[in-house]
C-alpha cells in the first residue's frame, strides 16, 4: 500500500470564493446603477427628441 502524507493533499487547491467574472461584472451593474441614480437625482436625466 502507499502512504499519503500531508503534502500531498496540500497540491489540491484551495476553494476561492467567486470567480473573476462574477466581481467584474457585479462591478459594471453596481457603476452603471450609481450612474443612473447620479444623473436622476441630479435632474440630468437624457430625454428623447431632445426636449
Amino acid at each position: 500500500m502507499t502512504q499519503h502524507t500531508p503534502a500531498d493533499n496540500d497540491r489540491t487547491p484551495a476553494p476561492t470564493g467567486m470567480p473573476r467574472w462574477v466581481k467584474i461584472c457585479g462591478l459594471v451593474a453596481s457603476v452603471l446603477v450609481a450612474a443612473f441614480l447620479a444623473l436622476h437625482l441630479t435632474g440630468n436625466t437624457p430625454s428623447h427628441g431632445g426636449h
